[in-house]
């Protein structure tokens, strides 16, 4: 039987357990750092949320947690460690919506994905489809995000993905043309 994850929420929120909340603070500060910032309330709840979901995954109570925990390191380094045991594990269940990832166009989260869009539409811009930059752009980013959230289940897979096509913009136009061509489908269809 596992921990439920509203203990270990409760633990969190009421600061009973330093570590459980040191760890939370830190997978927070490592969201915030991320392309996946949502602001510091969000991170926090997203984080509460990572933390309680792995530990009740993962550990049958609190004393299996507590003993895996000091098993690690010393101190401060033993629950950075943790932390990032966690923030590795919450990037991989991170799933890629298509409002995440046009976000992560819009606000310039993640410079590939931006360089893949602009080519994107560059693209459009030298077809027969062309209305324009601002239009170009939009269909470019709906179409990025769609076949990204399609396709891949995280940032990291994505992120595999590019360096197996290549290097620097090598990669971002064969990613682009990937992209180009599902579009040419999309609109054929």
């Amino acid at each position: 039987m596992s921990i439920d994850k509203e203990l270990i929420k409760s633990k969190i929120h009421s600061k009973e357990d330093i570590s459980l909340k040191t760890i939370t603070d830190i997978v927070a500060y490592n969201i915030s750092e991320s392309q996946e910032n949502m602001g510091p309330e969000s991170n926090f709840l997203a984080a509460t949320e990572a933390v309680s979901q792995y530990i009740s995954e993962n550990f049958k109570d609190i004393d299996t947690f507590k003993t895996r925990l000091s098993q690690l390191d010393k101190g401060m380094k033993s629950i950075n460690q943790f932390a990032e045991i966690v923030y590795n594990h919450y990037q991989d269940k991170q799933i890629l919506s298509f409002e995440i990832v046009k976000n992560m166009i819009s606000k310039v989260k993640d410079v590939s994905l931006k360089m893949i869009t602009d080519i994107v539409a560059y693209k459009i811009y030298q077809s027969p489809d062309d209305k324009g930059p601002e239009l170009n752009f939009i269909s470019s980013e709906t179409f990025v995000a769609q076949y990204i959230s399609e396709n891949f289940k995280n940032i990291r897979e994505f992120r595999r993905c590019l360096t197996d096509l290549g290097k620097g913009s090598y990669a971002l136009e064969s990613f682009a043309d990937l992209v180009y061509k599902y579009y040419c489908q999309k609109k054929s269809n």
